[in-house]
């Protein structure tokens, strides 16, 4: 993705203040290291793992 779009979207600091919510270092370097992708196949299998975490969390 172009570094223009995501400096627009400090997308730098959406992935900190995530990595905030991380309890441990292995889960903070994971969080920095996010980034967005453009391939539909990654996108939706990225939802899919995103819905059943939420689920996860919502069911107890």
């Amino acid at each position: 993705m172009n570094t223009t779009y995501l400096e627009k979207l400090e997308f730098d600091k959406i992935t900190k203040m995530l990595s905030n919510f991380c309890c441990t270092y292995i889960g903070k370097k994971w969080a920095s290291q996010l980034a967005p992708s453009n391939q539909v196949h990654d996108v939706k299998k990225l939802l899919q793992e995103t819905r059943r975490g939420y689920s996860c969390i919502s069911s107890q």
